[in-house]
């Protein structure tokens, strides 16, 4: 009985080293996939930069064409905000150590796994303002991690994106309507049922 008692001590031992190496290799695993991965990229965004949003009403930038973004994602792929191609859109601006954002990112997550963008809306994100050694860092690997399912635009070291659209907090939306002009912008976390509404203002606005 006593030898059956070490040996069942020295399998539970062995299960332990076993979930911790495996576990300690799964981070690792998830770190390496980041090394060597740019955080910021090059960007242009073309033409007239949007006044910055300060919560203030009436928007100065309601009805003001937006520019058009030209950049990459974490993987380099090419990726772009074209305003005024009959599409509305909804621009969401993140920065991966914002308490705010770290709360809102994997509640809009969730309601994409659950529920479909309106018809004749797009959906951008854009990491900005990124910030080596802070909370989430890096971001490419938070994105992934809350398991967001929609390419991300990389803001150049700059945050040149995040200043052509105006962006003064986080997280930040703004959404175009179809000919490519400033619907409405907000800032600050929103609920899921404010959420379904600025995608109700975005899909009345298509065309």
């Amino acid at each position: 009985m006593k030898a059956a008692i070490v040996v069942l001590a020295g399998l539970a031992v062995v299960a332990l080293v076993i979930a911790v190496t495996v576990g300690t290799s799964n981070q690792d695993d998830a770190a390496d996939a980041d090394i060597g991965v740019a955080q910021t990229a090059p960007v242009e965004v073309i033409g007239d930069w949007l006044p910055r949003f300060e919560g203030s009403q009436p928007d100065p930038a309601a009805g003001v064409m937006a520019p058009r973004v030209l950049g990459t994602g974490f993987d380099g792929a090419k990726h772009s905000v074209r305003p005024g191609d009959g599409r509305s859109k909804v621009i969401a601006f993140f920065a991966h150590w914002c308490p705010h954002c770290q709360r809102e990112l994997p509640r809009l997550t969730a309601w994409l796994a659950e529920n479909d963008l309106p018809a004749g809306v797009d959906l951008v994100a854009v990491s900005t303002v990124v910030r080596d050694g802070e909370s989430k860092y890096p971001p490419s690997a938070w994105f992934r991690d809350e398991g967001w399912p929609l390419p991300v635009l990389r803001d150049s070291p700059d945050n040149e994106i995040a200043d052509g659209y105006g962006l003064y907090s986080f997280p930040y939306m703004v959404v175009l309507n179809g000919a490519g002009a400033v619907v409405v912008r907000v800032s600050g976390e929103l609920s899921t049922t404010q959420w379904e509404a600025l995608l109700a203002t975005a899909a009345a606005t298509t065309g």
